[in-house]
Formats: structure tokens, C-alpha cells, sequence
């Protein structure tokens, strides 16, 4: 719409030129034609600068979008593309037995007091390292009684998703890592599900077996959970993926 105000108001201004001439008057209409293209050639220059400007506040956008997740029974992140680690440590929780016990949290491996007592209190929230209780599991059973190790990963420009009952991510996703759906046992006060990587390791070499937080193999009943597709007394598969922004 403006640019065609701008085209009428140049035409009535050749117009409003008396004639007297006809070189005069081509030479007025030359004049009028060569400031147009001027002029749409810096209002192209303006257009195509807003979209360099727009094209970069994109990029900027979807360069610092970003994710965390934990990478469970690891020491390191997996060596994906737009993944580092922030750091590693030791999977922990409340204990299996306490009902005010917390989900399951990844504790660094340097960590940093603030203003302590070294007093054991009861009225306090207890913490302890989680093991893995797998001694009949298929996957997992060389490492029945051994500490969890995790890390937690950073995943810069993605999004990430954990997927239950998945070895594969869904299409235009990546896969981080894959492995098993694990939690505390049935009877046991819960924390949560954690997808544990099918490559999963031991803290270090020791096995203590003390019992604290516990992880144990998720196992599909049939009932209320539709069968098929899930299959009664299989172990539940996991997958982390991620998505590019």
C-alpha cells in the first residue's frame, strides 16, 4: 500500500510540471523514474538487513537452548554430538525402609559443605547411596550389591526426553542412550523410575551391600496395564532421546 501512495505521489508531481518542453518534460520523468529505483532499492536494502537481523535472533535463540538429564549407572555422559558432562558422581536416595525417603538424585563426587555440625540428629532428612539390587536380572546381575555411579550431562541447542517401554527414540529424535527402567522394589517406598544405561558399571570395586537406596528391574502386571502390547514379567526397556530445537 505505501508503495503505491509513493508511485501516484511521484506520477502527480511529473504531471503538476508544466510542459513547456519536451525535453524538459522527459527529463522530469527520467528524474522521477531514477529516484523510485533509488528508492526501491535502499527499501529492499532495509528489508533484506531485518531479515539478517531476525535470521541471527533465531540462531542466538536456538543456540543457547539447552537440557540436563542424568545419565544413570555412568561415571561419563554418552559421546553424542551437543553433549558434555557438568559432572559425575554417585546415585543416592532415602533409604529403602524410610518413608520420608526422596527420589533419586545424582550427588557429585566433590561436594561442598556450607555452615555443619559433624552430630548425627535424628529429626533430620537422612541421605544414603543407592546399589543395585539385580542378583536374578539377566542385564544386570554382575552387578548385584555394587554403589551407582551417574553423571550429569548437559545437552546444548536440544530438548530431552526420557521414553519408558523404548529401545528407540520416535522419529526426528536422537538417542542419547538406551537401557533398562529401574526403581525401588514394589513393597518399598518409592522414588521414582530411572532409565540405568544397558551398559551400566559399579562405583568402584568394593560391594559393602548396605543397603540403602535400592534399584531394582521395573516388571510389566497385566490388568489394568494393557497386554498386549506389554508383556507380563518382562523387564521394561528405557531410551533417553533428544530433539534439536
Amino acid at each position: 500500500m505505501f508503495r503505491c501512495i509513493t508511485v501516484v505521489c511521484l506520477l502527480q508531481s511529473v504531471y503538476s510540471i508544466d510542459p513547456t518542453s519536451t525535453f524538459e518534460y522527459e527529463y522530469h520523468v527520467l528524474a522521477k523514474l531514477v529516484e523510485l529505483d533509488q528508492f526501491k532499492a535502499e527499501t529492499a536494502m532495509k528489508v533484506a538487513a531485518l531479515e539478517n537481523q531476525l535470521q541471527s535472533c533465531t540462531a542466538n535463540s536456538q543456540k543457547h537452548t539447552s537440557a540436563t538429564y542424568v545419565h544413570w549407572g555412568m561415571r561419563t555422559c554418552p559421546n553424542v554430538t551437543g553433549t558434555t558432562q557438568v559432572y559425575t558422581g554417585q546415585a543416592a536416595g532415602g533409604h529403602y525402609t524410610h518413608p520420608g525417603s526422596g527420589e533419586y538424585i545424582c550427588l557429585p563426587s566433590d561436594p561442598e559443605y556450607d555452615q555443619y555440625n559433624d552430630v548425627s540428629d535424628p529429626t533430620r532428612s537422612l541421605m544414603y547411596g543407592a546399589e543395585y539390587e539385580t542378583q536374578s536380572n539377566p542385564a544386570f546381575s554382575n552387578l548385584h550389591q555394587n554403589d551407582v555411579p551417574c553423571a550429569v550431562c548437559l545437552a546444548r541447542g536440544k530438548t530431552t526426553l526420557m521414553i519408558p517401554g523404548r529401545t528407540t527414540c520416535y522419529s526426528g529424535w536422537s538417542k542419547e542412550y538406551q537401557g533398562y527402567l529401574m526403581g525401588e522394589l514394589h513393597s518399598h517406598h518409592g522414588k521414582g523410575y530411572v532409565c540405568m544405561d544397558k551398559y551400566a558399571e559399579p562405583l568402584h570395586s568394593s560391594v559393602a551391600d548396605l543397603n540403602g537406596a535400592l534399584f531394582y528391574m521395573v516388571e510389566g502386571r497385566c490388568g489394568t496395564l494393557q497386554c498386549s502390547p506389554y508383556v507380563e514379567g518382562r523387564e521394561i526397556a528405557c531410551v533417553v532421546c533428544s530433539f534439536r530445537s
